[in-house]
């Protein structure tokens, strides 16, 4: 490369903050809507100066409100190229204003930041999964005549991790947004558990999608325990079978709408009896649950994993854009006090079941007849609704294997539920 050559690394980056839109930013809190800005990092590779252009107190820098088009960048990019401005104090003294126009511009964006790193330049050039290579390209070429070359390169891991994570996040993170807009305390599915791939991803975002979807409100009471047992093949030679109890709670407009894994009947059932008035139980705390969730309560990582990976949603008018979001978290006592409670993720094999367990029951709320218990009768009256029903077979796929597709046989009934006394469950 010529010795005059001047790269820069453009990454448009979606900030993990939320922050007041702008249309809404100087209206009363409780009034207030969110949304997460977007960084446009200008980085000259050859002296590791962050660039911006030079602006008024009224204009925009470079942290946009919404994710800009190809459009805004190019402008952005051309205004830093006639007014440049370097960001970063320890290179300030090198010449600001004087920085050279760039001959070669390369594009990242959030979900491809870390695509093809450590691969060669030739692969770089070829890469087209970032929009802003091809898109901004030609403006690029028309307003900064100096650029021969735009492409695609990934953003070093140490500019992710010690500037966006550790220097500009936590600036536009203030405490009083998080009261409002605060997300889980929970780690990224992809981060945190072991075996969580992509396409296992998709999967389970499908699989409640699919359950959200499926009507299930008009089949099932609240809470009403459906048995799901199923085999895994965990050698050629080796099974086992793995059997759970799952209920949905809430309504979309309860906000708490839900699907609840249980390991015994009896711990289904608990949940059933206090739903339904039962005051000889008490619930217990602990369990595993997705709740559809906004945008806000979603762990940024997920936020993230699904732009990259384009994992299904669930529509939802008046949510942040226009969708809910799949929670996975298991509560459970903390083993050292035994008395304080735990959020956490759960394991593979755990999702694995809400996987398994919402496709069964999506698709046989869908049938016309079979999978349906009675509505609770005049009085509340749940003598038919506590009546089994069943057994029925749902063959599915599961990506639960580091991706790898499998079909399992999944039997689906309605037990029994006999009246819990209070000497029952103590």
């Amino acid at each position: 490369m010529a010795s005059d050559a001047v790269t820069w690394h453009v990454y448009v980056h979606k900030l993990r903050a939320w922050v007041p839109t702008e249309d809404t930013r100087e209206k009363a809190p409780e009034e207030q809507e969110p949304t997460r800005p977007t960084l446009i990092l200008v980085i000259r590779t050859q002296t590791g100066e962050f660039l911006s252009h030079a602006h008024g107190d009224d204009e925009r820098g470079n942290v946009v409100y919404d994710e800009p088009t190809c459009e805004e960048v190019v402008e952005f990019l051309s205004r830093v190229a006639e007014n440049p401005k370097v960001l970063n104090s320890s290179k300030k003294g090198d010449g600001e204003g004087t920085t050279a126009k760039p001959t070669r511009v390369a594009f990242a964006c959030t979900a491809t930041a870390r695509a093809l790193a450590g691969k060669s330049l030739e692969e770089w050039d070829s890469f087209d999964g970032c929009k802003y290579v091809n898109g901004c390209r030609d403006g690029v070429m028309a307003k900064i005549p100096s650029v021969r070359d735009v492409s695609f390169a990934p953003v070093p891991e140490s500019v992710l991790r010690d500037v966006v994570r550790g220097q500009i996040e936590p600036q536009m993170r203030p405490s009083e947004n998080d009261e409002v807009w605060g997300t889980q305390h929970l780690p990224g599915l992809m981060e945190s558990i072991d075996g969580f791939t992509p396409r296992f991803g998709a999967s389970l975002f499908g699989a409640a999608k699919a359950f959200a979807e499926c009507g299930i409100r008009r089949k099932l009471e609240r809470r009403r325990p459906v048995k799901i047992a199923y085999r895994l093949m965990l050698r050629d030679d080796v099974t086992m079978r793995l059997t759970c109890f799952v209920a949905f709670d809430g309504t979309f407009e309860d906000e708490n709408f839900g699907f609840n894994v249980h390991k015994t009947l009896k711990d289904a059932q608990v949940a059933f009896e206090v739903e339904h008035g039962n005051e000889d139980v008490e619930p217990s705390l602990e369990g595993q649950t997705c709740m559809f969730s906004s945008a806000v309560e979603t762990p940024f990582e997920d936020l993230d994993a699904r732009d990259a990976h384009d994992w299904p949603l669930v529509a939802a008018e008046g949510e942040v854009g226009g969708v809910l979001w799949p929670l996975f978290f298991k509560i459970a006592l903390d083993e050292e006090s035994g008395d304080n409670l735990e959020i956490s993720r759960p394991a593979i094999i755990e999702l694995q079941a809400f996987e398994l367990a919402m496709k069964a029951v999506a698709q046989l709320a869908r049938r016309d007849e079979g999978f349906e218990c009675a509505p609770a009768g005049e009085n509340g009256d749940l003598t038919e609704v506590r009546k089994p029903r069943g057994p029925w077979t749902i063959k599915t796929s599961s990506f639960a294997a580091k991706g790898e597709e499998e079909e399992i046989e999944i039997e689906v009934s309605l037990p029994e539920l006999a009246e819990m006394k209070a000497n029952e469950y103590l």
